[in-house]
């Protein structure tokens, strides 16, 4: 098992402690606001479920029926996790506004606010793992994970302030007004995880920098190569996949235009980890 599935167990073993423990509080406290915040952790218990699955699949191998690859099931996970972190969001507010109509009273907030703490910290810690494995391995799924834990972090905050509202100000409505405010920024995370992963799913053209990286490896090696042409590319998963017309001088002999083919390929793998070049020869 490689980093980015440790990780992901690590997170989908978190959020189900984080969930049960979530659950008691909220039935001893009746609190819409801690209620709110299990829900959001058992979505990411679906979602670390989805992104686990997600990334061994895109590790397998090349084969005859996916040719290119299983890059893309990671940014599929993404989107899958969007809808549910959506589909969750939207319930919250939903029961919120039946808080503020109905009305509701809370009990043992001492209790609920020290585990609400301990909630905070760990999902803290699980955002930054993810998201610098995430950045380091190129990974959809992890990116959007971390952007989940990120948003536990403001969820559980928003409880700790909701709670202390309640029991020391007597403010009324603070905690499912503090959920519905939860509900929205969980909203806002989907909708950037949404996008993110149907970009990938779209065949997005690779970033600026990446795309002058390619220029500068063609163009160093002048007047031997003249330019290129028809040049695509695309990111899957954390794998960059890159192909263009090479534009050679047609003085060179087929063996010299080879060896500076596979030297420029080489140059821009060098330049450009984890990136699968294609590169077609024109004599110019």
């Amino acid at each position: 098992m490689n980093i980015k599935s440790r990780t992901l167990l690590i997170a989908l073993l978190t959020s189900a402690t984080l969930t049960v423990a979530k659950v008691i509080v909220g039935i001893l406290t009746m609190s819409m606001a801690v209620f709110a915040s299990a829900l959001d952790s058992l979505m990411d218990i679906f979602s670390m479920a989805i992104g686990f699955t997600a990334v061994r699949a895109a590790e397998m191998p090349a084969d005859d029926k996916h040719q290119f690859g299983h890059g893309k099931a990671e940014a599929i996970a993404g989107l899958v996790q969007a809808v549910l972190i959506a589909v969750s969001a939207s319930f919250l507010i939903w029961q919120s506004f039946h808080r503020i109509i109905d009305g509701y009273r809370l009990a043992d907030e001492e209790f609920g606010l020290a585990m609400i703490v301990v909630a905070l910290v760990v999902s803290y810690w699980l955002a930054r793992k993810l998201k610098r494995v995430g950045e380091c391995e190129r990974s959809t799924a992890l990116a959007a994970s971390a952007l989940n834990y990120g948003a536990d972090v403001w969820t559980n905050a928003g409880v700790l302030v909701a709670l202390g509202m309640e029991k020391w100000a007597q403010v009324k409505n603070a905690d499912p007004l503090i959920s519905i405010l939860i509900s929205l920024y969980i909203a806002i995370s989907a909708v950037r995880i949404a996008r993110d992963a149907i970009q990938q799913l779209m065949d997005l053209s690779l970033p600026r920098d990446m795309l002058f990286a390619i220029d500068h490896c063609v163009r160093a090696h002048s007047p031997k190569a003249h330019g290129y042409h028809r040049l695509k590319t695309r990111m899957v998963g954390h794998e960059k996949h890159i192909e263009f017309h090479l534009e050679l001088d047609h003085r060179l002999s087929f063996e010299e235009a080879h060896l500076l083919t596979e030297q420029i390929i080489a140059d821009i793998r060098h330049a450009i980890p984890d990136s699968h070049v294609t590169v077609h020869s024109d004599p110019v």
